[in-house]
């Protein structure tokens, strides 16, 4: 029958301690990168809704500033044509 020394079962002890450890630090890495990728996508998603929300204010305010343009634009019209009124009317 095979006869185990207390040399191999030292070795076979410690190669067994190792192998557990290397697995539990696997899993520790694993469970690490999952909770850093979480936090990554949720900053991502964060970040996402606030450009959104950013691009939205830009558009409100540049359709406010388009149309007070256009506010402006015609009551410039409006002024221009009461002073041609005024110009051909005094003649």
């Amino acid at each position: 029958m095979f006869k185990l020394t207390q040399e191999t079962i030292a070795i076979g002890t410690v190669g067994l301690a190792l192998a557990t450890l290397v697995l539990t630090l696997a899993g520790f890495v694993i469970s690490s990168t999952n909770d850093i990728r979480d936090e990554a996508r949720a900053d991502r998603a964060a970040w996402q809704a606030e450009a959104q929300s950013l691009r939205d204010e830009a558009r409100a305010d540049r359709e406010a500033f388009e149309k007070h343009i256009i506010r402006l634009t015609r009551q410039q019209s409006q002024l221009t044509g009461i002073v041609e009124q005024m110009r051909t009317a005094s003649r």
